[in-house]
């Protein structure tokens, strides 16, 4: 008697299955796609391994059971088979490596076993050599029913040893899964064939299954819920494997040039609406067959992935904003554009490393710096801003360590005594390869990759090393404008920072005021408040810089312990309209009227600084009195201008 509880058991795991897959999105993507063909495939399997041995328990067949059993048991083998054949193809592009059946001889090597069996099932009716099922004693297998088993044998030999060698394709815990699915199989296989009444096949490949959603699959890893695409982990991995691979693919960065001003326009559910509908637009467009995976990174960035050439990928790039601009037109209506900038990034002809590929998908506009559309790699990626770029943070690690960090000032001049008051302390990276290095470069990525507080370190100890040095009170020189970071202020020893450095160098707090920007009071904590506090009271001043680009109240400004406000650049270029004159007039008189002092920043024309003279602001910063010089050059432009 057969016992069919192991294939009843292995229904609901396969129905658990889809709806996890379907209601976490999971249907786009080729290796989403074959892993629902292959969970499908075993489902039906199931059914029709059911629908062959549940009408056989009782003997003999009547005529429509027997027409059941005939039809599931050829529906089971053909199944039963394709779902060894679509495992392997899953393994393949799992792993980024489906290219290597691409070529017709591959492609008929690999299909040429399942293309037997579907032979021999084919004449099976007239020789009834696989298999025979009468009305009298059921099912009873043939002489090539062994054929079948060395056939899923050598699927599944070639799969299990293939995923043993890209075992560094996967993290251990995802190749053990996948692993997995085969040793259940093996284990199944061997079961079955020495004792055909207990069906525990369907079962184990359905834990299989299960394993390999779980463990590989991971929706809230491998997909963008809010979006319905592949995640921009996925993208990472993908790339990573398909590197190891030595496919060569192209990359089309697709980045929303808009995308922070549609967000706070829609709201981030509208906006999560109408990058969905972008992504479905970029589905649709004709790909002439070619392998294609559509990823999301936020806030507004999607990479397409293919192995098209380029004259496919010229193909895409032309119908990308064209297409795409005509089926939003919903969000279009609500006055919301798609403004694209896209970059075509040939892998591995032009880049062969993923930091190098995700740099450039980030900052290929930045790098170029171009206003143009489009971009292709080989534009870019032998420029030294790019060479910049894809090395900053080892750059920012050396120059920490060797001390190539060179301090810059910018004098401040005092409109009231007609003297230079102060100074803005700026660092600059001298690195022996790459040469001199803007701020505007390396501190966004000191930030970003956690080197900003051990990068201070060193600019605080050279500016208190500066001071330490200089007569301040022979220079003229009240003080010196040292700035702050957000993580810088966070930390809570930054007090005893500054208390080992005024103790090591010997020097007057007074001489430094510190430069935060509205960025900090954004991200304000108890923490900071304390250091801010602490360090008024050691003696320190504080400046507010950027102000005029943020958020900040006349009331904040106002109860927060600042001797300076720094006005932007932007409110001084807005001083040749009468509006823009206005306001600054008006927040000259504010700041004084509260006991503010007020640096303005950006004077470069000497019509500038007779208007800003004319409003009796306090002090003027910028190009027209000098750029940042180095130390030597800014001592001796201070004695010559005294």
């Amino acid at each position: 008697m057969r016992i069919i509880y192991f294939d009843i058991c292995a229904i609901p795991l396969y129905l658990m299955i889809l709806f996890v897959c379907y209601t976490r999105k999971m249907t786009k993507g080729n290796t989403n796609q074959l892993f629902l063909s292959m969970v499908l495939i075993s489902l039906f399997s199931t059914l029709a391994d059911l629908g062959m041995e549940a009408p056989q328990i009782v003997l003999p067949l009547t005529q429509s059971k027997y027409i059941l059993c005939v039809i599931s048991s050829y529906t089971y083998l053909v199944l039963r088979n394709a779902t060894n054949v679509v495992l392997l193809l899953f393994v393949l592009h799992l792993t980024q490596t489906s290219f290597l059946i691409n070529a017709r001889w591959a492609k008929v090597v690999f299909s040429l076993p399942y293309l037997c069996m579907l032979a021999m099932l084919i004449m099976n009716p007239f020789n009834h050599l696989a298999f025979t099922i009468t009305m009298a004693e059921g099912y009873t297998r043939g002489p090539l029913m062994t054929m079948f088993y060395i056939i899923a044998l050598v699927y599944g030999l070639v799969g299990s040893i293939y995923s043993f060698q890209c075992r560094r394709y996967l993290p251990v815990n995802k190749w053990i899964a996948l692993l997995t699915i085969y040793i259940l199989g093996y284990v199944a296989v061997i079961i079955q064939f020495f004792h055909p009444e207990i069906l525990v096949e369907m079962f184990c490949t359905a834990v299989g299954e299960m394993m390999i959603m779980v463990m590989i699959m991971r929706p809230e890893e491998r997909m963008d819920l809010d979006v319905g695409v592949l995640s921009w982990a996925s993208y990472q991995s993908d790339l990573k494997n398909i590197l190891l691979s030595g496919e060569q693919v192209r990359i089309i960065a697709i980045e929303i040039r808009n995308s922070k001003e549609i967000r706070n326009y829609l709201g981030d559910h509208e906006y999560n609406s109408f990058v969905s509908q972008i992504a479905s637009s970029i589905r649709t467009i004709h790909y002439n067959r070619r392998r294609i995976e559509l990823y999301f990174e936020k806030p507004g960035t999607f990479y397409l992935i293919t192995n098209g050439d380029d004259e496919d990928v010229s193909n895409i790039t032309k119908l990308l904003t064209s297409e795409t601009g005509k089926k939003i037109g919903y969000n279009t209506e609500k006055g919301v554009r798609f403004e694209p900038s896209i970059c075509v990034i040939r892998a591995p002809e032009d880049l062969n490393k993923i930091d190098d590929i995700i740099t450039l998908g980030h900052k290929f506009s930045k790098i170029a710096k171009s206003d143009k559309d489009l971009y292709y790699s080989d534009e870019i990626v032998h420029s030294q801003n790019f060479a910049i770029e894809a090395h900053i943070e080892e750059i920012i690690e050396r120059a920490i360590k060797d001390r190539y960090i060179e301090m810059y000032y910018q004098p401040i001049y005092d409109v009231h005594t007609g003297s230079f008051h102060s100074a803005e302390a700026l660092a600059r990276i001298d690195d022996p390869e790459y040469g001199l290095i803007s701020p505007g470069v390396f501190i966004p990525a000191a930030e970003s990759s956690g080197l900003i507080i051990p990068l201070g370190d060193v600019i605080m100890d050279q500016v208190f090393s500066f001071i330490a040095s200089n007569d301040m009170n022979d220079l003229g020189l009240s003080c010196i404008e040292l700035n702050l970071s957000v993580a810088q202020c966070m930390e809570k020893n930054l007090p005893d920072k500054f208390r080992e450095l005024q103790n090591r160098y010997d020097i007057n707090p007074g001489y430094i005021n510190l430069e935060i920007t509205e960025t900090v009071f954004e991200n304000i904590s108890e923490v900071m408040l304390q250091n801010v506090r602490e360090l008024v009271e050691m003696g320190y001043g504080f400046a507010l810089d950027d102000y005029g680009i943020g958020y900040s109240s006349i009331q904040r400004v106002n109860h927060l312990p600042l001797n300076i406000i720094k006005v932007d650049k932007s409110m001084l270029d807005e001083v040749k309209y009468d509006n823009g004159r206005k306001i600054l007039e008006y927040t000259v008189r504010m700041m004084q009227n509260i006991g503010k002092k007020l640096v303005i920043e950006g004077a470069e024309t000497e019509e500038v600084v007779e208007i800003l003279k004319n409003m009796n602001c306090d002090y003027i910063q910028g190009f027209y009195f000098s750029k940042p010089v180095p130390s030597e050059e800014f001592i001796s432009f201070i004695e010559d201008h005294k």
